[in-house]
């Protein structure tokens, strides 16, 4: 039987609404708009799905259990639902924090079922929801990972890692690009709609003229600033080192 814990957790959590200059990748003069594309991509995809603002609005014991959720995830424990208050876990699927499924519980960027995304950690091996959020997961759980993953257009086996800080090394910057494909969202979760168009896509296929693509570096940017509030709120709520 699975017994839920309770305990008393500061109310408020700093968040980092700026991005951190580490999150952005280098800025030459001959790809000046990098930084523009990093920037215009994460207002979107706030806008698509504004993760952070709903935490921000949730209650301060919804916000706890969600750190506690997290927290599991970042350690590669795919927690069960019987171990927290179902009041606060059902008000964090309705601000769709979190996922409930017959797989059990998610929480973005981790998912709980096989997305052909694996990120394998020291500790432990998970599924994230999309591209971007697989390259997120390494500064989240502040381990180096190695992300596993196939082409979305011809199936092409990918694989490459991510430092502890959220970078890749030089020699991996051109294996593979993360696209975005446009579409109108009829689902109730962003991990059955928007989550399953930001995909991997290998460096001998075309990119396609509708939607948006971007390198690793500048997808990786854009999930480390996207997730980076998480540590900040894992900080506050349980302890742990942001």
């Amino acid at each position: 039987m699975c017994i839920a814990r309770t305990r008393r957790v500061p109310h408020t959590w700093r968040s980092p609404f700026n991005i951190d200059p580490g999150m952005i990748p280098s800025v030459s003069k001959s790809r000046s708009d990098t930084k523009t594309q990093v920037i215009d991509g994460l207002a979107r995809l706030r806008a698509a799905f504004p993760l952070e603002q709903r935490l921000r609005d949730a209650t301060p014991a919804v916000r706890a259990t969600y750190a506690q959720v997290l927290a599991h995830w970042r350690r590669a424990m795919p927690p069960s639902t019987c171990a927290f208050n179902s009041n606060a876990l059902s008000a964090l699927v309705q601000l769709d924090a979190v996922t409930t499924d017959a797989y059990g519980l998610g929480c973005y960027p981790f998912s709980t079922h096989n997305t052909g995304m694996r990120v394998t950690l020291p500790y432990g091996t998970v599924h994230a929801m999309c591209a971007i959020d697989a390259l997120a997961i390494a500064r989240l759980a502040r381990a180096r990972t190695r992300i596993d993953a196939a082409c979305t257009s011809c199936g092409a086996a990918l694989a490459f890692e991510v430092e502890e800080n959220g970078s890749l090394d030089h020699d991996q910057v051109e294996m593979a690009r993360v696209i975005w494909q446009h579409a109108d969202d009829i689902h109730t979760s962003a991990s059955h709609g928007l989550c399953r168009r930001i995909l991997f896509l290998c460096r001998a296929c075309p990119v396609a003229q509708t939607g948006e693509h971007f390198t690793l570096p500048q997808a990786t940017a854009i999930g480390n600033a996207f997730f980076g509030f998480q540590s900040a709120l894992l900080a506050a709520q349980t302890g742990q080192t942001a």
